[in-house]
C-alpha cells in the first residue's frame, strides 16, 4: 500500500492518518491501518488494475485531505495535497478512458462542523478485519478544532475519465495563493462531486453494521471519540433493521445483546477514556467476526 510520505508529518500533530483500501472486496485478513510508503515510478506504466485503483483512491483521499487542511486554515498543507493529487491524476492519464473509472471503493463519508456548502468528505478505507493494537494511525479525520458531526461507510465509483480535474486543481491553487481558502474548498468539493458517485443501492444491514464497526475502531484508535459515536450510531441503525428482518431471526438474541453493548459503549465514549481502545478492541473485533459469519450464511 502507498502514501505520499512527505504529507504525513504535516498532519500527525493535529489530525489522523487513514489507511487506504487497495481491494474492491472485503478482505479477511489484517491489512488496514498501515500507512503507504511506496510510490509509483515515473514511467507512467500500470501493470495491474490494482495500481489504477490505488491511484484513484489516493486522488480522492488527497482532494479531501486538502479540504480538511483548508477548513483548518492551513493553505500550505492543502497545496501539498493538491500537488500529490496531480501526481495521482498523471498516473491515471496513462490509462485508457475505460480504465479510469473505478467502482466499489469503500469510503468513510465524514461531515465536519465548519462553514461549507459541501458537507461530505470521502476517505477510502479498508473494511476488513482490524486488530486495533496493530494499527499504525487512524483516519485523517480532524478532531479538536474541526469536530466530526457524522460519519458512515459508503461505496463510491470514481470516474477520472473527464477533463475538468486539472482546471479545478488550477483554480484551487490560485485561490489558495490569493488567500481565498473557502473558494479553494468549493473548487475541490465540486471536483469531488464531479468525479464521485455514491452507490445509492442500500447495502445489506449486516454489511452496513460490520463496516461501521470497523469505522468505530478507526476513530477510537485515533482518539476521536465523537466520530466513533457517529459510526456506532449507524451500526446500531443497521442492527435495528436486522432485528425486524426474519432473515436474522436466529440471531435476534445476539443482535439485542450487541445493541445493549453499543448503548453502553456510547456512554463510555462520552467520557473520552484513553484506555477505551484496549477495553473495546476485543469486543468490536468479536462483533465484526460474528456479523461476517452471518453475512456468509445468508
Amino acid at each position: 500500500m502507498r502514501t505520499h510520505a512527505l504529507l504525513i508529518t504535516t498532519l500527525l500533530s493535529t489530525t489522523m492518518l487513514l489507511g487506504v483500501a487497495a481491494c474492491s472486496h472485503k478482505p479477511d485478513t489484517l491489512t488496514s491501518g498501515k500507512v503507504r510508503t511506496d510510490t509509483y515510478s515515473n514511467d507512467n506504466t500500470f501493470g495491474t488494475d490494482h495500481a489504477a485503483r490505488d491511484a484513484a483512491e489516493d486522488f480522492i483521499g488527497n482532494i479531501n485531505y486538502a479540504r480538511v487542511a483548508l477548513a483548518r486554515n492551513h493553505g500550505d498543507r492543502a497545496e501539498k495535497h493538491i500537488i500529490a493529487a496531480r501526481a495521482d491524476m498523471d498516473q491515471m492519464k496513462a490509462l485508457t478512458i475505460e480504465q479510469r473509472k473505478i467502482a466499489n471503493i469503500e469510503s468513510g463519508r465524514v461531515v465536519y462542523s465548519y462553514d461549507t456548502d459541501y458537507k461530505y468528505h470521502y476517505f477510502p478505507i479498508e473494511t476488513g478485519s482490524i486488530e486495533v493494537k496493530k494499527m499504525g494511525h487512524g483516519p485523517v479525520w480532524a478532531k479538536n478544532d474541526l469536530a466530526v458531526t457524522d460519519a458512515e461507510v459508503v461505496t463510491l465509483t470514481v470516474d477520472l475519465s473527464g477533463y475538468t480535474a486539472d482546471t479545478r486543481l488550477d483554480n484551487a491553487e490560485a485561490d489558495i495563493k490569493a488567500g481565498k481558502l473557502k473558494a479553494a474548498d468549493a473548487e475541490l468539493a465540486q471536483l469531488t462531486d464531479e468525479v464521485v458517485t455514491v452507490d445509492d443501492t442500500s447495502p445489506m444491514p449486516v454489511d452496513m453494521a460490520r463496516d461501521n464497526i470497523v469505522l468505530t475502531q478507526n476513530f477510537i484508535n485515533s482518539g476521536n471519540y465523537t466520530g466513533a459515536r457517529y459510526a456506532l450510531k449507524h451500526a446500531d441503525s443497521a442492527l435495528h433493521d436486522m432485528q425486524k428482518d426474519d432473515i436474522y431471526s436466529q440471531h435476534k438474541a445476539d443482535i439485542a445483546a450487541m445493541r445493549r453493548d453499543i448503548k453502553h459503549l456510547q456512554n463510555e465514549l462520552t467520557q473520552k477514556n484513553p484506555t477505551l481502545m484496549q477495553k473495546t478492541d476485543a469486543k468490536l473485533s468479536k462483533w465484526w467476526s460474528e456479523l461476517k459469519t452471518w453475512s456468509e450464511k445468508e
